[in-house]
């Protein structure tokens, strides 16, 4: 990203049209910065980006048709992107599913865990890659919860003891180990496009903060935008060499201003890095 904030090409980002991601395209359009948001539900998207445009009027925030569950969609996504628009500043993955009551399948029969939050945002990043600006980031959404993550190899569908929390897990450990591994290939590559990793610490909305029910989790919660501020961070700063991890800065990493932190072991781990990526790259069918 150039000293204007856009001239190498907008911000595309997934997941912007709630929670965490709806106030990081506010702050980011704030900013005078381009969007592009990728969107499963096109009434939505029109709802955020108005919801965008209250605040910042000018805000340029385009729309495109996004369904991460669908391999199918995240290939015309990105034909659509290269057609449109040529050059990307910051690639933002931060779409994802959360805790999904009972197992389900993605089109292409992956786990929807791990299908979405993570192989969707891989094949994306490989089809975009491409077009990257040649200082360009990518910005990897993980989770506090990544620590607690096993990504079963073994059983990546989840056909055996499905848990939605341990689907999760698994999925934002990949989302780091991904962020992690895409450094060392680009750092191998002798490439200018760098890759972090961030994650919210423990966000939640502003309503349920001021409520009743929130008022224990007052003492280490924080709301949506606050939750935003390290992926605002991984867009915006200048001084990221790349492999960096940037979550809230309080002890325990689930409120405060942004830092960056010392990545958890498992994204030192070159070998599961390899792995994964490899069999991403099968599984996808998009290797990169």
């Amino acid at each position: 990203m150039t000293q204007d904030g856009h001239s190498d090409g907008p911000v595309v980002l997934t997941g912007g049209t709630r929670g965490v991601g709806l106030a990081a395209a506010r702050l980011l359009a704030a900013q005078d910065i381009p969007l592009v948001l990728g969107v499963r539900d096109i009434e939505r998207g029109l709802a955020a980006r108005r919801s965008i445009r209250e605040t910042s009027p000018t805000a340029r925030v385009e729309l495109l048709p996004l369904d991460l569950a669908s391999l199918g969609s995240v290939r015309e996504f990105a034909a659509r992107y290269a057609d449109g628009h040529g050059r990307w500043s910051r690639l933002v993955l931060n779409a994802g599913v959360i805790n999904h009551p009972r197992r389900e399948l993605t089109g292409e029969g992956f786990e929807m865990h791990f299908g979405v939050n993570h192989l969707g945002h891989f094949a994306l990043t490989g089809l975009l890659m491409p077009l990257a600006a040649p200082t360009a980031r990518v910005i990897t959404q993980t989770s506090i919860a990544a620590r607690m993550g096993v990504i079963q190899f073994h059983d990546l569908r989840w056909d055996h003891g499905y848990r939605p929390f341990r689907a999760y897990a698994a999925s934002k450990r990949a989302n780091l180990v991904f962020a992690a591994e895409l450094q060392r290939r680009l750092d191998a590559q002798g490439s200018a496009v760098t890759s972090v990793a961030v994650h919210p610490g423990y966000a939640v909305s502003r309503e349920r903060l001021d409520s009743t029910r929130g008022m224990l989790e007052r003492a280490f919660a924080q709301d949506y935008t606050g939750g935003a501020g390290p992926l605002v961070a991984g867009v915006t700063r200048t001084d990221l060499a790349g492999g960096e991890l940037i979550a809230p800065g309080n002890r325990t990493q689930t409120a405060g201003a942004p830092r960056i932190v010392a990545r958890p072991g498992v994204a030192e781990d070159e070998l599961l890095g390899a792995r994964l990526w490899r069999i991403s790259g099968q599984l996808t069918r998009i290797p990169w």
